[in-house]
């Protein structure tokens, strides 16, 4: 899957630290990762009525992405992607059919947009499977906005960490709310077991837009905490996710 979504990608492949700057891609992924966020709009403007101005710097890369199957239309079709969603995380976020109405004659390039997304959650992953996991740690945080932060629905997220806070694993637990979550604590446990983890960083989505914990989140996250305790796994720390924003229960004195 990695080497076929790579080939597809062409020049817009991410570069490694140790590479040099003439290697072919175009960013680190790092560089990259300050261009997902959306741009605020202070003005309260229609994003249409912004066009490339709306990300000046998503433009180009977006271009650049497009560029090995858009041809003469990539400039065109990254200001439409642009001007429609206002930034290149929106781009990335939305669905196939949202894209291809923002595309309109160009919906041909939504394939391209669906790959570059993979190839871009793939290397923030990497980046924090390489290193010890921090709850501040931009690039962590990073990689928990680009999997949970837009669903329309609230996902369970945990990684799971020695005792040094080394990456052993990470996956998705549960989505659809609450009742979800709690029937897949069996199964929060059961991979920690098998991963050997000392500890445990959850996080979780709030669709409605608030990263406030609520009752409900606070009753949860204590109960899920005893529960780790119980069998000696340490829950380190429960992030809330909304948008951009990012609550840690713990700073808050709620763990």
């Amino acid at each position: 899957m990695a080497i076929g979504v790579s080939a597809r990608l062409g020049r817009f492949a991410l570069r490694s630290r140790g590479e040099p700057e003439d290697c072919g891609a175009r960013l680190f992924p790092d560089e990259l990762c300050p261009l997902l966020r959306p741009a605020p709009d202070p003005g309260g403007r229609h994003l249409a009525s912004c066009g490339a101005d709306a990300a000046p710097r998503a433009v180009p890369v977006v271009a650049h992405l497009l560029e090995p199957f858009a041809g003469d239309r990539a400039d065109d079709a990254a200001v439409r992607l642009i001007a429609h969603f206002g930034s290149l995380g929106r781009a990335l976020d939305a669905s196939p059919g949202q894209l291809a109405a923002a595309l309109g004659r160009d919906d041909d390039l939504v394939g391209a947009i669906v790959a570059a997304r993979a190839l871009i959650k793939a290397g923030l992953r990497e980046q924090v499977a390489r290193t010890q996991v921090s709850v501040r740690d931009p690039r962590f945080r990073d990689y928990l906005r680009s999997i949970i932060a837009k669903s329309p629905t609230e996902c369970l997220h945990a990684t799971f960490v020695a005792q040094d806070w080394g990456y052993l694993a990470d996956e998705m637990l549960a989505q659809g709310g609450t009742a979800h979550v709690e029937g897949d604590l069996r199964r929060l446990l059961g991979r920690a077991f098998d991963v050997g983890a000392q500890g445990v960083v959850l996080a979780h989505n709030h669709p409605s837009g608030s990263a406030e914990p609520s009752a409900e989140d606070i009753r949860l996250t204590r109960r899920i905490a005893d529960l780790t305790q119980a069998v000696g796994v340490q829950l380190l720390d429960h992030l809330i996710l909304a948008g951009t924003d990012i609550v840690s229960m713990r700073e808050r004195g709620l763990l």
